[in-house]
């Protein structure tokens, strides 16, 4: 079996030119200058961007304020080797789904996103990470048009850097129809994969996924997996 399976879905913040980010422990509010995005893991009406969790028992959020993803399994070793496991439906997205995210500002504030996800330990990783066991998190926009998904590997297989997952429709940037408006909600689907050739009881895919918003724009980031961006 793989190593032990508990992914921490944390919530980043980015004001219009500020690179300030919430902790992944305090997700309850983001003290910014100028305009700002409140940060909530529920459907608490009072944030601004909320992450709820699907119906799957794996997917909660605890004491502490995390969302989690959680396959460390009933003994606590993890999943089998070539096998693959789902939070969610990649083809039905809106109906099942691992957690959502919902933009409920109603101040009328539009934003961007991405995600950068950073494991807990990168020991494991060898070279491009290519064959090795795989996180994949795929984001998916099926309201009114225009809709499509956008997803990413970590490690990110046949590369020796990690790359940030961006928005759903492929646009960085909040304008027109690409948009996260006001009572939109993305659907996120998340898949560990450990059938490559390379996979190992060793590999280990433990580690905290960071979303950030900003009513400006986000920049997309590349980095090593054992040296990630502040």
């Amino acid at each position: 079996m793989v190593k032990r399976r508990k992914f921490l879905i944390g919530l980043g913040a980015v004001a219009a030119g500020s690179a300030a980010a919430v902790g992944t422990g305090a997700f309850s509010s983001a003290a910014m200058p100028d305009r700002h995005v409140t940060v909530a893991i529920d459907d608490d009406a009072n944030g601004q961007i909320a992450l709820v969790p699907g119906d799957d028992p794996d997917v909660t959020i605890g004491s502490d304020g995390q969302l989690s993803l959680d396959l460390t399994g009933a003994n606590g070793e993890g999943v089998n080797i070539n096998s693959v496991y789902t939070w969610g439906d990649p083809s039905d997205p809106a109906s099942d789904y691992a957690f959502k995210i919902v933009n409920n500002d109603d101040a009328g504030e539009s934003y961007a996103m991405k995600m950068n996800y950073y494991f807990a330990n990168t020991g494991w990783v060898q070279g491009n990470g290519n064959g090795q066991s795989f996180i994949r998190f795929e984001v998916h926009d099926v309201g009114d048009g225009p809709t499509g998904s956008s997803a990413e590997n970590y490690p990110h297989q046949s590369y020796n850097r990690d790359y940030s997952l961006g928005g759903p429709t492929g646009d960085n940037t909040p304008v027109g129809n690409y948009r996260f408006n006001p009572g939109e909600e993305y659907y996120v689907t998340v898949t560990v994969d450990t059938t490559g050739p390379n996979a190992s009881v060793d590999d280990d895919l433990s580690g905290t996924a960071n979303f950030y918003f900003s009513d400006d724009g986000v920049s997309e980031d590349s980095w090593y997996p054992d040296n990630p961006p502040n």
